[in-house]
C-alpha cells in the first residue's frame, strides 16, 4: 500500500502534470487537478482499500468506486460506469509527444528567447 501511495502522491506531478498542462495550456485553458490535492491524496490513502477498489468486480465497475457510486447517485449513470482513461490516452496526446520528453521537462516547443 505505501508503495502505491508514493508512486501516487510522488511522480504523478513530475511525470504527468507538466505534459498536461503543456497541453491544455495550448489551448488557452488551465489544468485543474482536484483528486492531486494533498489534503484529498491524505483522506483517501487513510481510507481502507475495499472502500476504493474491487479486483473481483470488471473494469468500468470495480475501480474507482467511491467516485462511481458518488456519479451514480447524482445521476451521472452512463459515465459511472466508464473504464478509467488518462488524459493522454483519452486524447490521443501521447502518441505526439517525443518520447525523449518527459512530464516535468520544460517543452523547448513553447520556450520563449
Amino acid at each position: 500500500s505505501s508503495g502505491i501511495n508514493a508512486e501516487y502522491g510522488g511522480r504523478i506531478a513530475e511525470r504527468n502534470m507538466g505534459r498536461d498542462n503543456r497541453v491544455v495550456g495550448d489551448h488557452g485553458r488551465d489544468c485543474v487537478a482536484p483528486y492531486l490535492d494533498e489534503e484529498f491524496v491524505s483522506f483517501v490513502s487513510s481510507l481502507p482499500v475495499q472502500y476504493k477498489v474491487d479486483f473481483t468486480k470488471e473494469r468500468g465497475v470495480g475501480e474507482k468506486l467511491i467516485l462511481r457510486k458518488l456519479a451514480a447517485k447524482l445521476g451521472l449513470t452512463s459515465c459511472s460506469t466508464l473504464p478509467k482513461r488518462a488524459i493522454q490516452f483519452g486524447s490521443r496526446i501521447a502518441k505526439l509527444e517525443s518520447r525523449r520528453e518527459k512530464g516535468g521537462d520544460k517543452c523547448p516547443r513553447l520556450a520563449t528567447a
